[in-house]
C-alpha cells in the first residue's frame, strides 16, 4: 500500500479542519453468525480504535455463541443483514435476497421475521437499520419498511438523497477494501482509499450531499492485507482533529434535512 494514498486522505482531512468542518465516519461489518477467531480479532480492533462498530448479522443463521459473545460488549450495534442471506434472484439477475421477481408479501414476511429474531437475540444492541445481502433490495420494499419499524436501509455507494422512502433513510457505506472479483486485495484497498478521499472532496466542495463516510468490512473474508488496512484506516482517521466516528443511530442524523414544522 502506497504512502501517497494515505497522505492524500490526510491532506483532504486537513482541508476540512482548515475550514472548521467535521468529517463523520461510521463502520459496518457484514455476515456475522457466530463467534470465531476472526470475530474476536474484529472486536479487539474495535476496542483498540474506539470506533463504534455496526455488526450486520444474518438473523436466521444466528448461533448462541454470537449472542453470548456480544452480550455486554460496549461499542457494538447489531443490524439486520437480510433474513437467511439466501439468493432468490433469477438466473439472469444479480444475486439478491429481496428481488422484485419475488412476491412482495414473501419479502416483507422475511423482513419482519428477521427483525423479530434480531430483537430476541440482541435486545437493546439491535438498531432497526436493514442491510440487504449483496447491498441489493428491490425498490418496492422501501415504502413498506417504516411501518415494520425500520429507520434506515444501508447499501453501498454514496447516497444521492437522504430519504430512501418517506420515513426511511439511507445510511450507506463507501470504503470496501476487498477485491471481490479477484485476489488483489492490496489494489482494492488502495482504490477504496481513493474513493474515500474523492467522496470527502466532493462533499467539501458542495458537489455531493453531506453524509457519513462508511467503512465496510467482512471479518470472515479478511487476509492480513485487509486487517492491516482496516487498522491503519481507523488509526489514521481517528487521530485526525477533523474526524468523528459515530454509532449508526447517531450517523443517521448527519445530512438529515431539517424537520418540517406543520403550519396551522
Amino acid at each position: 500500500m502506497t504512502a501517497a494514498a494515505w497522505q492524500a486522505l490526510t491532506a483532504e482531512l486537513d482541508l476540512w479542519a482548515a475550514q472548521g468542518r467535521i468529517a463523520y465516519f461510521w463502520w459496518r461489518d457484514d455476515d456475522a453468525v457466530e463467534a470465531s477467531p476472526a470475530l474476536d480479532r474484529l472486536l479487539a480492533l474495535q476496542v483498540a480504535s474506539g470506533a463504534p462498530l455496526a455488526l450486520a448479522i444474518i438473523p436466521a443463521r444466528v448461533q448462541a455463541s454470537l449472542t453470548d459473545r456480544l452480550a455486554g460488549h460496549n461499542g457494538v450495534a447489531a443490524l439486520q443483514h437480510g433474513y437467511a442471506h439466501h439468493n432468490h434472484a433469477g438466473l439472469t439477475e444479480k444475486k439478491c435476497e429481496f428481488p422484485a421477481s419475488r412476491p412482495l408479501a414473501d419479502r416483507l414476511s422475511d423482513l419482519q421475521a428477521g427483525q423479530v429474531l434480531m430483537r430476541q437475540h440482541f435486545g437493546r444492541q439491535f438498531q432497526p437499520i436493514f442491510v440487504p445481502p449483496w447491498n441489493r433490495l428491490a425498490a418496492d420494499c422501501l415504502p413498506e419498511m417504516p411501518r415494520l419499524g425500520y429507520t434506515a436501509a444501508s447499501g453501498f455507494t454514496p447516497r444521492k438523497a437522504y430519504w430512501a422512502a418517506p420515513g426511511l433513510a439511507w445510511l450507506n457505506t463507501h470504503v470496501d477494501p476487498i477485491d471481490w472479483h479477484g485476489t488483489d486485495n492490496s489494489g482494492a484497498a488502495m482504490r477504496s482509499l481513493a474513493a474515500a478521499s474523492a467522496l470527502l472532496r466532493a462533499m467539501r466542495q458542495g458537489e455531493h450531499p453531506v453524509q457519513p463516510v462508511g467503512l465496510l468490512t467482512h471479518h470472515l473474508r479478511h487476509d492480513e492485507t485487509i486487517w492491516d488496512f482496516t487498522d491503519v484506516f481507523l488509526a489514521t482517521t481517528k487521530r485526525h482533529t477533523a474526524v468523528r466516528w459515530l454509532d449508526p443511530a447517531v450517523a443517521l442524523q448527519i445530512g438529515a434535512p431539517p424537520a418540517v414544522t406543520p403550519t396551522s
